[in-house]
């Protein structure tokens, strides 16, 4: 799980607010069992509503009728209180979004950038070329003059969004759970980054293709990409990333290098390294965000393998704007009391080919 990043901090009462909301959603991602879990979600939901009503009007209300204020239309209503609730709901999902990132992916593939409002993301490339070296008759003043540049490229991000609805009853009843909206919100975020980034690479692969390609898998194609790769960025060690389906086809043909390999496949389904290149496999994930409820189909190919090197560029450029989250509140109230609010961030996804990488295709 990556580190989170830290969140805007207010007073003692709203940071512990937000921390004990991100111990729900990190138990949550690991399984793992939260003590006392109800008392501690009432506490949580108690000190929200105290918090959202403290400096309004209905501060003294709280004071004389508890979480009762909740369920109060005056309330739910109220522009100072739904404001500090938005304030509440940004800062949660905020220090959430990196624990749900697929690390690997971001790592080897992504190069991302925070910036201020209004900025645009600048990516220098710089040229792969090399001087040419010329023969150089005597009295002969200078050798073919070469310019070589640098290339820009820049992403701009764009406002994207998620709807949602909060119970205000549940809220008052003090067991919602602040922890599991959290971590959806960031989820439903963060699988709309990764696939926009499998669709960028996907993008570039097709259209200007892989610089070093190679169809099925053999001793020579793989010895042949990565060398090239590595050759291409002054010598970098290069590390082979796919899936587990496509990574568990890279092993040895002669029957004598495959004595021992067994337990280690069996294990962890692919081999750890293959003739000089590590190999890294990436988290799983779904194709589209309600894969889970269709086929299932996965968003990375079991028929690909990418050769990558080590601490070049990357292919992928991921841009946010600012750094929080902005929420805001729809106007529209359901029958029920629920709170529909506007969940939104800037980002922006872009192919910045500055480096030389590989591709294999197993089928």
């Amino acid at each position: 799980m990556l580190k989170m990043f830290n969140y805007n901090k207010k007073s003692d009462e709203f940071n512990a607010i937000v921390d004990e909301a991100v111990q729900f959603a990190a138990a949550q991602m690991q399984n793992k069992t939260i003590e006392n879990r109800d008392e501690r979600l009432a506490n949580l939901n108690e000190s929200i509503i105290k918090y959202c009503v403290t400096g309004t009007r209905y501060e003294s209300l709280y004071e004389a009728k508890g979480a009762e204020v909740f369920k109060d239309p005056r309330v739910q209503k109220n522009s100072d209180v739904l404001e500090n609730f938005n304030a509440i709901i940004a800062e949660i999902i905020n220090p959430i979004l990196p624990m749900v990132s697929n690390e690997d992916f971001i790592r080897f593939f992504a190069d991302v950038r925070q910036i201020g409002w209004g900025d645009t993301a600048r990516f220098i490339v710089k040229s792969n070329e090399l001087y040419k070296v010329n023969d150089v008759a005597e009295g002969v003043l200078r050798g073919t003059m070469q310019i070589i540049h640098d290339n820009e490229v820049t992403i701009n991000t764009k406002n994207v969004e998620i709807v949602a609805e909060v119970d205000f009853y549940q809220v008052a009843s003090l067991n919602f759970d602040f922890g599991d909206f959290g971590l959806r919100a960031a989820r439903s975020f963060e699988q709309y980054i990764f696939l926009k980034v499998i669709a960028a690479l996907a993008s570039t692969t097709s259209v200007n293709g892989a610089v070093f390609s190679a169809s099925g898998f053999s001793k020579a194609n793989w010895s042949t990409i990565a060398q090239k790769v590595s050759a291409a960025n002054g010598g970098s060690p290069v590390w082979a990333i796919g899936s587990l389906g496509a990574l568990n086809n890279v092993v040895p043909s002669e029957t004598g290098l495959q004595m021992g390999l067994g337990q280690r496949l069996a294990d962890e389904g692919f081999l750890e390294k293959f003739m000089g290149v590590r190999l890294v496999c990436l988290d799983p994930a779904f194709a589209t965000p309600y894969g889970v409820n269709t086929n299932g189909d996965l968003a990375f190919a079991d028929d690909e393998i990418y050769f990558i090197a080590v601490g070049a560029y990357k292919p992928i450029g991921i841009v946010y704007e600012g750094d929080t989250l902005v929420v805001e509140r729809d106007y529209t109230h359901t029958p029920d009391k629920t709170y529909r609010i506007k969940i939104g961030m800037r980002v922006g996804v872009g192919a910045v080919l500055g480096s030389k990488f590989g591709l294999l295709n197993l089928a």
